[in-house]
Order: structure tokens, then C-alpha cells, then sequence
């Protein structure tokens, strides 16, 4: 079941906020980037209905961004994740579904002590994010879809 990437990205600032773990909006959109990959590889479906796109600095999902760039290149406020009370996790843990949750949690325990920036790097090997970005300069803009197709010929 496809997940919203907001759920997701509320769920992981919750777990970075638990654990003392700061988490910027660049490290998020690399956080959910793997989510995806292992959604896609282990579980055998994409985790969201939006692509990410080929920015720069990595994949990014721009649904998410746009939520998070209030935020600059600070870490996000544990109070989006407007987890207030136990109900609200539960909640939360409920309308994500038990694999994907435990999905992320491998995710975030195999990739929360890279920073950011190691982040970057490991998503700029990523053969989806390459080929995305095939024929753009190094710092260009661009909104190209990365392909699932390339993401499991990696991965899969």
C-alpha cells in the first residue's frame, strides 16, 4: 500500500527526536530516498505514487521539500511530527502499516550515523539519480523523474 511521503517523513522526525538525532530537510530527502529503494526491493512496490526528482544534491521528493524548506538547512521541529501524545504515534504507526514501519526503522538504523553531506555522496551513486541527471550540468536544476526500472537494476 502506497504510503503518503508526509507520513513517512513524520515518522522519521519522531525517531530522529527520540534518539537526540537532529534531521535537516537534505537528510531527510536522503532518508526517504532508501525508504523508498528498500519499499521497492524488499517489499516489492513503490512506498509513494510521487517519484523523486533529480536535483543536485541527490533525490529529492518535492512534495516534501516544499513542507520542509521552512526550516532552511536547520533541523526540523520535533513538533511537525505533531506526535503530542502515545495515541498519536500509534496513530501514525497504524496508518503506515507494520512492514513499511519496520521497513523504515532498518532504513534509519543502516543510514542515521551518515551526515548529510555522506548521504549526498551515497545517493550520487545511485544509478536512477545518474541516470536522471544524465546530460545536466553539475549545479543545473532540473525535476527529472528518477526510474523505478533503474532503481531495481541497481538493487533488485
Amino acid at each position: 500500500m502506497a504510503q503518503t511521503p508526509l507520513n513517512i517523513t513524520k515518522y522519521i522526525v519522531y525517531r530522529c527526536n527520540f534518539d537526540g538525532d537532529a534531521v535537516t530537510n537534505l537528510r531527510m530527502q536522503k532518508l526517504l530516498y532508501f525508504v523508498y529503494v528498500w519499499h521497492l526491493v524488499k517489499l516489492g512496490s513503490p512506498c509513494f505514487e510521487e517519484k523523486f526528482q533529480a536535483w543536485p544534491n541527490g533525490p529529492v521528493l518535492a512534495s516534501v521539500y516544499r513542507e520542509l524548506k521552512q526550516f532552511g538547512t536547520q533541523p526540523i521541529d520535533s513538533d511537525f511530527s505533531e506526535l503530542e501524545k502515545e495515541e498519536d504515534l500509534k496513530k501514525l504507526e497504524k496508518e503506515i502499516g507494520k512492514k513499511t514501519k519496520d521497513l523504515v526503522d532498518g532504513v534509519y538504523e543502516e543510514y542515521a550515523m551518515f551526515t548529510p553531506f555522506e548521504l549526498v555522496v551515497l545517493s550520487h551513486e545511485e544509478v536512477a539519480w545518474k541516470n536522471a541527471r544524465k546530460g545536466l550540468d553539475v549545479s543545473e536544476s532540473s525535476n527529472k523523474k528518477l526510474s523505478d526500472e533503474d532503481i531495481l537494476s541497481q538493487h533488485g
